[in-house]
């Protein structure tokens, strides 16, 4: 797989297709296109360490190649793909008693531009040169929110605005309503604009920005 060349010519599905009958390449494919998401989905699913994720990641895709008779190549692989990610994730949580429980009940008073800043946060593995300075605590704030929040909503937001899947993916992933989902995204954001807003973040940007 050292070298393989990503081909975007070929839809997912037709990959897991030709899979299905018996093309290793294919596969191989597929595994190059995926397992970088998959492997962010997980340690931030999780909250563990990349080793320990890049093990899941392996389970992960044995599941795959398990279970590629059951695939129907009508539907869109990457639902299938994070439906096993997400099971396979919530069975480890649960077994290794990893869940965490926060409540979401409290109003939040917040600006969407600050729900914005919290989600490119999130999102960027980089920083502006004139954020450096807070990319440790950027961080640790991020670990805070995401490893926070319940697991119906940590799942809903990863798979939302992490690994960009629509509404209605999710809704198949994770077998819910669509307005669930939305709710659930809703929420989220509530949480980690608390998290940001209560650790003095926003004050202390807005601080550095008037030179004071």
């Amino acid at each position: 797989m050292i070298g393989l060349t990503i081909n975007t010519e070929i839809r997912d599905e037709n990959a897991m297709r030709k899979f299905q009958k018996g093309d290793a390449e294919s596969f191989d494919l597929l595994l190059k296109r995926h397992s970088g998401g998959v492997l962010r989905f997980i340690m931030k699913m999780t909250g563990g360490s990349k080793l320990h994720a890049e093990d899941l990641l392996q389970e992960i895709f044995l599941k795959v190649i398990e279970r590629k008779d059951r695939y129907d190549p009508e539907q869109k692989f990457t639902t299938w793909l994070y439906s096993i990610a997400r099971n396979h994730c919530i069975d480890y949580l649960r077994t290794e008693s990893y869940r965490r429980h926060r409540s979401l009940d409290a109003p939040i008073n917040s600006e969407e531009e600050r729900g914005a800043v919290v989600l490119e946060i999130v999102k960027s593995d980089t920083r502006a040169q004139d954020d450096e300075a807070y990319d440790k605590e950027l961080r640790e704030l991020i670990d805070i929110g995401v490893k926070g929040l319940k697991e119906e909503f940590r799942e809903v937001f990863l798979l939302r605005e992490v690994q960009g899947l629509s509404f209605q993916e999710i809704a198949d992933i994770t077998e819910s309503p669509l307005g669930t989902v939305k709710s659930r995204l809703r929420y989220a954001f509530q949480y980690l604009r608390r998290v940001f807003s209560e650790s003095g973040y926003f004050e202390q940007k807005q601080k550095a920005k008037e030179g004071v």
